[in-house]
């Protein structure tokens, strides 16, 4: 059996810099992002984390008191792991990826949008979890 979170939005069609809408994951075994681009979008895409109890500033500097880091991310297309630093570049050709959260363990998830030049970005979280019947 297969019980999932339906998709939680982070961004809808946005279309300038800047930190996405939080979403509490800690529930589910695999956590899968996934973005569509209306237009043509050139930006970079960096994908957060959190174990805190209470939901972090991710728009704000990580600190003592704002516990949050970026995410390894693996790319569904071909296996790729992407440095959480780095952050995923979507080309204006990319129309639709999916990754899964390289990292177990976290309770919070969000998403932030730098260097972005043109077009605009759609990103989605879901979480999946894969109970057995004994």
């Amino acid at each position: 059996m297969v019980n999932n979170s339906g998709l939680l939005n982070i961004f809808a069609a946005k279309g300038a810099t800047g930190t996405g809408t939080a979403h509490k994951m800690e529930d589910y075994d695999k956590i899968f992002f996934k973005y569509g681009t209306a237009t043509s979008a050139n930006c970079t895409v960096k994908f957060q984390i959190s174990n805190s109890e209470a939901v972090p500033d991710f728009s704000a500097s990580q600190s003592v008191t704002n516990h949050w880091d970026y995410a390894d991310v693996i790319d569904a297309q071909n296996g790729t792991s992407i440095d959480g630093d780095t952050g995923v570049a979507v080309a204006g050709t990319d129309d639709f990826r999916l990754f899964e959260l390289n990292v177990g363990g976290a309770r919070w998830v969000c998403a932030t949008i730098t260097a972005r030049s043109a077009g605009s970005l759609t990103l989605d979280v879901y979480g999946v979890n894969f109970t057995h019947d004994v």
